[in-house]
């Protein structure tokens, strides 16, 4: 009983943090209007308090008792209640149902970017930033989160993630979490500048840099992106680069900045990275150029661009997503799946997997050419992987395979019109935390369709692993014999 009302504040003491943001942001409509945002002013004192009281009567000094199932379930918690509890505010001041109060707020926290809201372009400032901060802040708090906050499920992170455990760029992890948020904020503060020089407004470039180093993609106009660049061309450069940015990982951007570009460059994740992002630049040109009448701006800016954006998980988009021909969908589809690197701001199953996968496949085919004679090893840079590492590691690729391919099947059953290509793109970039629609999601689309996408966010961001995992505890723990 105790166990269980520390694990419920844990969840709650995250609120101090985003409360304490949210009160400070209701104050930017003053600079607008004259008046401060109401709702989000005492909804946000209200949620400092409570995380406060959390933190202060329940967590401090109880949280070094807290178990791996208790760490598994807070972790769990506060990503379905921090939504949950920062949706009644946009519920209240917008005046939405609340299934889309929480599908804003999901797609917030988890840096999808999906969203059901229309007449963005005529928001209140202090709601397009608080959109924008909720993916800012989200995206990095979920590493933060596992390596200062909740230290405690560091062993089981690194069993289940294997390579995608959370990375240390130091041997202290407070020294890594803080080097970590001191390159957001250097990258986030440098992009707005760079984005207000190329044309951009203060308020676009604040939320559209924001949402692309969180690789986010939410924005202040319905059009995405395209308004933004339809006043601000320029803007382009600098959005490129931070969606670039935004993909790769916290610890061979360390590097980068340090200018250790040999040891950058002996990641191997990063080659492939770098190799990935190529193909989503040239391949669209390669398909279109040939048989479309586009000329090879049109195809960098409606193609190139989109499918860029798609890989990294960003989001944004130049043109209607749904007009692209087939085989640009499909390969941004599969570039989605995949995500960009580990310890990043990203979804999608990451490209350290896919180099997983692929040297299994290589090893796996050899020894059987050999008859057993030479052994199935897979080996990332100077580590032999163990046998359950890289199980866990092609686990987590069928795991999310299953998950978009159920929730396209879903789709498609609550929104029988849809085109299956489109309910597949709908629900990979859900998954993995992209943000780019075919249309499928809007204002006016079935409840069914509204929440197959929230689950299917959810666990994305979680990685499925840690449910599973926590389902498998629960398990044991009422039935040890099954388990055994």
């Amino acid at each position: 009983m105790i166990r269980g009302i520390v694990v419920i504040g844990l969840a709650f003491t995250v609120l101090l943090p985003l409360g304490v943001a949210m009160t400070l942001i209701s104050l930017i409509d003053i600079f607008s209007t004259g008046f401060l945002n109401v709702v989000f002013a005492v909804f946000g004192l209200i949620y400092s308090v409570v995380g406060y009281v959390a933190y202060k009567y329940i967590v401090q000094g109880s949280a070094a008792g807290i178990g791996l199932f208790e760490s598994l379930l807070a972790f769990s918690l506060t990503w379905l209640l921090v939504p949950a509890f920062f949706s009644i505010p946009l519920l209240l001041y917008l005046g939405i149902p609340p299934v889309d109060a929480l599908f804003e707020s999901i797609s917030g926290f988890t840096g999808t970017g999906l969203t059901v809201l229309v007449g963005l372009d005529t928001l209140k400032p202090s709601v397009l930033v608080w959109r924008a901060f909720m993916q800012w802040t989200g995206e990095l708090g979920i590493i933060v989160f596992a390596t200062v906050l909740m230290p405690f499920i560091w062993r089981f992170s690194h069993i289940l993630y294997s390579l995608e455990r959370p990375v240390r760029i130091f041997i202290s992890l407070k020294r890594t979490a803080y080097r970590v948020f001191q390159l957001y904020v250097v990258i986030t503060v440098t992009g707005i500048i760079a984005c207000v020089i190329t044309g951009m407004s203060v308020l676009d470039a604040v939320v559209h840099v924001m949402t692309a180093i969180a690789t986010g993609g939410m924005s202040t106009y319905d059009a995405n992106y395209e308004r933004v660049y339809e006043y601000a061309p320029l803007s382009i450069y600098p959005i490129t680069v931070l969606m670039f940015l935004g993909g790769v990982s916290f610890s061979v951007l360390s590097l980068l900045i340090a200018r250790e570009f040999k040891r950058a460059w002996l990641n191997e994740e990063f080659k492939a990275y770098l190799y990935l992002t190529l193909a989503a630049i040239v391949l669209p040109l390669v398909l279109v150029l040939p048989r479309v009448n586009w000329s090879v701006a049109d195809a960098l800016i409606r193609g190139s661009f989109n499918v860029l954006s798609g890989f990294t998980t960003t989001g944004f988009n130049i043109g209607s997503i749904a007009s692209l021909p087939v085989d640009i969908k499909a390969l941004t589809i599969v570039l989605m799946f995949i995500g960009s690197m580990s310890f990043s701001t990203v979804g999608g199953i990451k490209v350290v997997r896919l180099v997983i996968l692929i040297k299994a496949l290589k090893s796996y085919v050899t020894s059987t050419i050999s008859g057993g004679v030479v052994q199935p090893l897979v080996k990332l840079g100077d580590s032999m992987l163990e046998e359950r590492e890289v199980f866990n590691n092609l686990l987590i690729i069928i795991l999310h395979f299953t998950s978009v391919l159920t929730g396209a099947f879903l789709v498609k059953v609550f929104m029988p019109t849809a085109d299956l290509l489109d309910a597949l793109f709908e629900t990979t970039s859900a998954a993995s935390a992209v943000g780019l629609s075919t249309g499928i999601t809007s204002l006016h689309a079935p409840l069914g369709v509204k929440l197959v996408l929230i689950v299917l966010m959810y666990m994305g961001r979680l990685e499925y692993m840690p449910l599973l995992a926590l389902i498998g505890l629960l398990v044991y723990r009422k039935h040890p014999v099954l388990v055994k």
